[in-house]
């Protein structure tokens, strides 16, 4: 029995909270705001920051890469834009990490016209805008449709589209083919693994704040570095992983930390990721959560995006600032251990010699246990065969993302699946638990 065991250490303090990612730097930043001082956050990695991660390509922090949260999605009525318009936080439209296509190729190096690129393109954002409109409709009128997937509908009405236009089989084949590059970039949007996990009556309660995305030259960690800076450097302990949340007791709540650490405090602030919730509610929470609790974290979803840097000695074989590959399939599901790279629905060129690559889903997943220079060597290969040009060098280095792997987070963010109701679901997350009406 270790030391820890025999003779934990037990500390106490009002409120306790958990996680150190912008919900939990946030939280304790507002707490300090309101005077209170006897506030702890647990944090069970050895960083702040979350799933926002900025590493950097030079000494001067000027030539940030992403590996996490990368964008300020919109400007009006957007809490981040606005703090960084207070602070003054250096901030710019977002012009390089975008989805935005330049070339798209198919796999055998054959170019598609931007012109058939666009209209499948223009008519995938018509079908979303629906979608909203019936999200609209739906919390106006106080009823809600059957649920069904996004795939699903947009199917029907893509095919519809197409047998309207009276489009012959090869053109049809391909715009068929386009539209699935559009819904795996879509699960890029959504983090899930396919669309048909998405709630069509739910997509549109994603209420994105108008105007464009903004980006943060230094790194979005700007945002992270300025919070920790508002609140008392004593505030967070590391490496604290939460095993165990005693709460329903008539005195304080009891944390248990897997190194053995016991903390107790009147109020705790849970933001562990819905994944990791996911993963371990049933052995995190004593007693047992109430079921609307349960059923909430059972009802929502998170899921996995990953990205891939490929850095090269120069990029003078891939022109312009994007390349989309339209990948064959022959099955609707993809063949994992084969085929994991045709779930990569954009290349992006980040810096003169660095590429930019997206993944989701169980490919993504896949990929996370995968050798790098082995995923250098199939994307050269999948380069060579679509640009035409076996002189494509493999990278100097890959550098991957591996947010499904990581513990504290086991995935990327959370979507509204099928069957489950932002209006009740979400709100029952949020919603607090109370002993006593504490």
């Amino acid at each position: 029995m270790s030391t820890a065991d025999q003779n934990p250490i037990i500390q106490y303090r009002q409120t306790i909270v958990i996680g150190s990612g912008t919900a939990g730097l946030s939280a304790a930043y507002q707490l300090y705001q309101s005077g209170c001082k006897s506030v702890l956050i647990l944090e069970g990695s050895n960083r702040i920051g979350g799933r926002i991660l900025t590493e950097y390509l030079d000494q001067n922090s000027s030539k940030p890469l992403e590996m996490g949260a990368c964008w300020m999605h919109g400007l009006q009525e957007n809490p981040v834009y606005e703090l960084a318009q207070r602070e003054n936080f250096p901030s710019h439209t977002g012009t390089i990490l975008n989805f935005d296509i330049g070339t798209c190729v198919d796999e055998n190096g054959t170019q598609i016209s931007s012109e058939l690129h666009h209209e499948v393109d223009q008519f995938f954002e018509s079908l979303l805008q629906n979608t909203r409109d019936l999200f609209e409709f739906q919390q106006q009128n106080n009823t809600q449709i059957s649920s069904t997937s996004i795939q699903k509908v947009f199917l029907e009405k893509f095919e519809n589209f197409l047998n309207q236009n009276g489009a012959d089989q090869e053109t049809r084949c391909l715009k068929l083919k386009l539209l699935q590059r559009r819904f795996d970039q879509e699960t890029g949007e959504c983090g899930c693994q396919s669309m048909e996990q998405v709630s069509y009556s739910e997509f549109g309660s994603y209420q994105r704040p108008k105007g464009p995305d903004m980006e943060f030259p230094c790194g979005y960690s700007t945002l992270i570095r300025y919070l920790r800076a508002q609140i008392p450097q004593d505030w967070i302990v590391f490496e604290q992983f939460v095993e165990n949340i005693e709460w329903d007791t008539n005195n304080q709540v009891r944390i248990t930390c897997a190194n053995g650490n016991i903390y107790e405090c009147d109020y705790v602030i849970c933001t562990i990721p819905l994944a990791v919730m996911k993963w371990s509610y049933k052995s995190l929470f004593t007693p047992a959560l109430p079921v609307w609790k349960t059923e909430a974290i059972q009802k929502m979803d998170m899921g996995t995006v990953d990205k891939i840097y490929l850095f090269y000695d120069q990029l003078d074989f891939f022109d312009g600032d994007s390349l989309a590959i339209v990948y064959d399939r022959e099955h609707e599901t993809l063949d994992i251990k084969k085929e994991w790279y045709k779930k990569i629905f954009l290349f992006q060129k980040v810096y003169d010699n660095v590429l930019l690559c997206w993944i989701t889903g169980d490919e993504a997943i896949f990929c996370e246990q995968l050798d790098e220079i082995y995923i250098g060597d199939v994307l050269t290969n999948l380069f060579r065969k679509s640009l035409k040009n076996n002189d494509i060098p493999t990278p100097s280095k890959v550098v991957r993302t591996q947010w499904f792997s990581n513990p504290c987070s086991k995935g990327s963010y959370s979507y509204v699946p099928v069957g489950a109701s932002s209006w009740q679901h979400i709100r029952d997350l949020a919603k607090p638990l109370t002993v006593h009406n504490k």
